[in-house]
């Protein structure tokens, strides 16, 4: 709880409660981390000056989340009066002949350690001495604080559209503020009702599942209980993070959409469907479908950048050898969650269940995640050429977490280029190498689909 001299500068979402809480297992560890590939070193002075500013705009990177005590309500953010920006922000310069691939290596074991519960939950490395003058910015940040699509607008803070913009005073944004879309308010059932379902359920899963069932089939997608995950080779759980990352030829995710009739998104994940399958054949594992776990974005135009505003989505997809397939059954099975009334419980639902134990909490939402072989993000990045501290945007990568699951295949789209970050549990993939090379093969079977006829 708050002390009485200490500013309560926000309060959890429902949404943001949860990945608070769940973050207690090492395994659901929600934290996300953002590298950007610069065309040369940033300006360290530049640097500090529009990360400090960035803090000022965004409340919630000055301070720290304090936990309240069941049924008093969500986590606070509550301002950190002492807070120095040299304990979030930091410069390394790498040996000679140090590569893009030692910035990954960097980066992955940021993912792998926690954050200080006293701090605010965030950091970031400016990384020089890549390829000789090449550079690279590291960020990472608890999930709590904000999802993919308020991510890139936040970073919207920092970045260019010119290499040396005129300066212009920053304007702050008002604390953040929590909605639900008003499309889809009509379709909530009541919190309490919500709130007693997820009670009952905690105390009698087995016994209390079917009824939950019946009284909400879209609700009981997102909770079903999933005990192991389908693929017999990407079984292990851990903390242990590795990173992989390529970028994909300029337009063919687009180019393929349009000659399947699909969308982007169809194509990036029938892409990772088929890598996967790749990677099974490999190593000589049948598979013949995997479960997938994949937010999908409920955020309303006048819900603020911080915060997060997703529901997790899930569902089993054929692995199939057939590309195209592959792409018509991904957008099938994909398509039945855009109107499910399921995305309109999101925060409602995370709100009944942070009023139960954490260790409840963490056990339920484990039952669920620690099933999913892979999860899928989609990040749209800035439609245009973007600089940061005098330096050029060249790739943007994010590793979003795995969230219990075996992998998370990230992809963001700056300007007219397609980046794919992939974040490994090393107890499940122990060969990330390998797997990044049967996944880039797997976007090479998709996006040939896209591909004119010599």
């Amino acid at each position: 709880m708050a002390g009485p001299q200490e500013r309560i500068t926000d309060t959890m979402s429902g949404a943001d409660a949860l990945l608070w809480t769940i973050g207690r297992d090492p395994v659901l560890r929600p934290t996300v981390v953002a590298v950007m590939a610069l065309d040369r070193a940033p300006s360290w002075s530049d640097v500090q000056t529009r990360i400090a500013s960035l803090t000022k705009t965004v409340p919630r990177f000055r301070s720290h989340a304090v936990s309240r005590a069941p049924g008093r309500g969500r986590p606070q953010f509550v301002e950190d009066s002492r807070f120095d920006l040299d304990l979030h922000l930091r410069r390394i310069v790498l040996p000679e002949k140090s590569s893009f691939r030692d910035v990954l290596n960097v980066a992955q074991v940021m993912a792998t350690t926690g954050f200080d519960v006293e701090l605010p939950p965030w950091e970031a490395v400016v990384v020089e001495g890549v390829d000789g003058e090449r550079g690279a910015v590291i960020v990472k940040l608890h999930h709590a604080l904000v999802d993919g699509i308020g991510g890139i607008a936040i970073l919207s803070h920092l970045l260019d559209r010119r290499r040396h913009p005129p300066r212009e005073p920053t304007q702050a944004e008002p604390a953040p503020r929590h909605h639900t879309p008003r499309n889809l308010l009509g379709q909530l059932p009541t919190p309490r009702k919500v709130i007693e379902e997820a009670l009952r359920t905690a105390a009698d899963p087995v016994a209390q599942f079917d009824r939950l069932l019946s009284t909400a089939t879209s609700v009981a997608r997102l909770l079903a209980p999933a005990h192991q995950p389908i693929s017999a080779l990407m079984t292990g759980r851990s903390s242990r993070r590795s990173f992989e990352a390529f970028d994909l030829a300029p337009g063919a995710l687009k180019q393929t959409a349009t000659a399947t009739g699909g969308t982007v998104n169809d194509v990036f994940v029938a892409a990772v469907v088929r890598g996967l399958g790749r990677y099974h054949e490999l190593h000589g594992s049948d598979v013949g479908e995997l479960r997938a776990l994949m937010p999908v974005n409920v955020r309303a135009e006048d819900d603020p950048a911080g915060g997060n505003h997703f529901v997790p989505a899930r569902f089993v997809l054929p692995v199939l050898a057939d590309a195209a397939a592959c792409v018509r059954e991904v957008r099938r099975i994909t398509s039945s969650w855009k109107h499910a009334p399921g995305l309109a419980l999101s925060d409602v639902l995370a709100t009944g269940l942070n009023l139960l134990p954490a260790p409840v909490v963490t056990a339920m939402w484990g039952s669920m995640l620690k099933g999913d072989d892979f999860c899928v993000t989609n990040v749209p990045g800035p439609p245009f050429e973007t600089y940061f501290a005098g330096s050029r945007v060249e790739s943007f990568y994010a590793f979003a977490p795995p969230s219990g699951a075996a992998l998370n295949v990230s992809l963001v789209t700056p300007a007219d280029r397609s980046c794919i970050g992939i974040t490994v549990d090393t107890a499940a993939v122990p060969d990330s190498h390998r797997l990044a090379a049967c996944l880039e093969d797997g976007f090479g079977d998709i996006l040939g689909l896209g591909r004119s006829p010599d």
